[in-house]
């Protein structure tokens, strides 16, 4: 997840770092600026970039460095070259070249900002904001950004600081409002989050990122509905999003309240925008085995595997299709592939386990559910596992343990008690096993139903 959370600050493409270029033109000592011609060769410079006539612009720059080679809106409209041209050392020490020639240049500095957030590098981008903020208080875009960098680093209480300082001294604007309110749910302060979202909404349901932050309230609360209905009216404003970052957070909320539709759909969304992305690729996946539609989940996971063939999530959730699918040779393969030291989580382990159990290997898929329950003691449905091969390899003692925790683990899961009536009745302890039926007979009456051996890994939330 955190991969992800660090793709949503890559505002430095290319045609981003051409647009503040042109700005920057106007930012640019005063001393240029009064000359005219100065300023119209740089704005055909800066048009030339935004078209991708490089070489053309990079002559007509070379000619103004030969002659002034520390002119800031040079070094900058250089850097932008550098950049598209993916050669991000050599744009960093353009722009540091034009940050150092002036201080006050906050264009370039923006550009920094874009270049450092492309190289994953946060914490230098941050230090550039600072800077940006200290020399335009005013500066909307910065302080936003400022404050998105600081969560995302953890620092939330210098983010809030930062906003209410900034709260102290001029009107915010409600977006930097809303992630004030994303710092106080980070630090579990429901109530402060509550209210920063509802002044950003100005009395309108029509700040789509409030909205959002109201629906994580409710349902942090246990208020499915209430957060369902936030969801839906922040799907609506969202319809023509083209945040294929905000359209996934959407979606992971949205599944967390069972709105698998509306998930896919916002998945589906930010795919078009970022067809590759493998963490979309992976929500994706996930939603359509939340949907039962295994055939669908297998085409995701294999696309996903194709663009990132170690991917151990994708492996594994692939692998446990196929279990689900009845294909045991291929289910195995992908699992063990997903059980790399380090990597492994006991789901992997509990469905190699079902894979031997169902090819008649009871005594690999005793290893492997021991493993899967060292890993995690509390996991009742490898445990249920556990004492059913136990019991077909007639080990009664330890089938009995394994069954009798795991009722204790999970006392509405019938699948236990079933599984523990027929042990008693092997063990000639009818009443027990009769107790056993009564009580499968009171879940039913309540509506409970065996999950079966084969659950969703829990961490399938993306």
């Amino acid at each position: 997840m955190r991969k992800n959370s660090s793709d949503r600050h890559k505002k430095a493409h290319k045609a981003q770092i051409t647009f503040l270029c042109i700005l920057c033109l106007f930012a640019a000592p005063k001393v240029f600026t009064q000359q005219v011609d100065m300023v119209q060769l740089f704005e055909q410079i800066a048009t030339l970039i935004r078209d991708d006539r490089l070489p053309e612009a990079e002559k007509e720059l070379n000619a103004v460095l030969r002659v002034t080679p520390d002119l800031p809106v040079a070094l900058n409209l250089m850097g932008t070259i550098r950049a598209k041209q993916n050669r991000l050392l050599e744009a960093e020490t353009l722009f540091l070249r034009a940050v150092q020639a002036d201080k006050n240049f906050t264009g370039a500095r923006m550009n920094l900002v874009h270049l450092y957030l492309l190289k994953r590098t946060p914490a230098k981008a941050i230090v550039q904001l600072k800077e940006i903020v200290a020399i335009e208080p005013d500066n909307a875009e910065a302080a936003m950004q400022l404050a998105e960098l600081l969560i995302f680093q953890g620092s939330v209480d210098e983010c809030i600081s930062f906003i209410e300082k900034q709260r102290a001294g001029r009107a915010v604007s409600p977006n930097l409002l809303v992630v004030l309110g994303n710092a106080y749910i980070a630090k579990n302060d429901l109530a402060k989050a509550e209210e920063n979202y509802l002044v950003a909404l100005e009395g309108r349901l029509e700040n789509a990122g409030a909205l959002f932050g109201l629906a994580q309230i409710s349902r942090m609360k246990g208020e499915n509905r209430e957060a369902a209905i936030y969801l839906n009216r922040v799907a609506t404003l969202t319809a023509d999003s083209k945040s294929p970052e905000f359209l996934y957070k959407f979606a992971v909320e949205a599944m967390r309240v069972g709105m698998f539709d509306e998930a896919k759909s916002a998945l589906e969304r930010s795919l078009e925008l970022k067809p590759k992305e493998p963490t979309y690729l992976l929500a994706l996946g996930i939603t359509w085995i939340r949907k039962g539609n295994l055939f669908d989940a297998e085409k995701v996971f294999r696309r996903l595997i194709e663009i990132e063939p170690n991917n151990a999530q994708a492996q594994l959730h692939l692998g446990y299709v196929l279990l689900n699918q009845k294909k045991y040779d291929e289910a195995r393969v992908w699992l063990e592939k997903s059980a790399r030291p380090g990597v492994a989580i006991p789901e992997v382990y509990y469905y190699l386990g079902l894979v031997a159990q169902e090819q008649n290997d009871d005594a690999r898929a005793i290893l492997l559910f021991e493993k899967a329950v060292q890993k995690l003691p509390s996991y009742s449905h490898a445990r249920i596992a556990l004492g059913s091969s136990y019991m077909k390899m007639k080990n009664y003692p330890r089938a009995r343990e394994e069954l009798e925790t795991a009722v204790k683990l999970d006392p509405e899961e019938p699948t236990a008690h079933y599984n523990l009536a027929l042990l008693y009745a092997r063990l000639k302890e009818p009443a027990k096993a009769q107790e056993e039926m009564r009580i499968i007979e009171k879940l039913k009456a309540k509506g409970s139903s065996s999950s079966g051996v084969v659950v969703l890994p829990p961490k399938s939330n993306p």
